[in-house]
């Protein structure tokens, strides 16, 4: 699988937050959609740092939900902290041994695994009470 097909999977993010009525959430897994697709489909700095800037948005503002929300099941907070440590390992440890998100033959996998893995931690977010 090709890291912008499973990009769309944050539509599934997208439409959860609708749901759950996270207006800006979905906006901002929208941007972060359409600049991974933008970013897959015309590789360059100028693509590349657009979407880093909609995934830091991403990241803050799940961040920011995560730490506002009541946190009273310690299981539920420790699976989506588990997941965006392995989205961490995945994708910066990768970049300093050039492993996983960076390895030349599977980095495409892997980086497929983290967006399934930042997706289901983004859920878990939204799930909270």
């Amino acid at each position: 699988m090709e890291p912008m097909i499973s990009s769309l999977l944050f539509i599934t993010n997208v439409l959860n937050s609708l749901w759950y009525q996270q207006y800006l959430y979905s906006f901002l897994f929208l941007m972060l959609t359409l600049t991974s697709i933008l970013f897959y489909s015309h590789p360059n700095i100028y693509t590349n740092a657009i979407d880093k800037c909609a995934i830091g948005a991403v990241v803050m503002y799940g961040g920011y939900l995560l730490y506002t929300k009541n946190k009273n099941n310690l299981i539920h907070v420790g699976l989506i902290l588990s997941s965006f440590l392995m989205v961490v390992v995945l994708f910066f440890y990768g970049y300093c041994t050039n492993q996983y998100c960076y390895d030349p033959q599977y980095g495409n996998h892997y980086h497929c695994l983290l967006h399934g893995i930042s997706s289901l931690g983004h859920h878990g977010i939204l799930l909270l009470n």
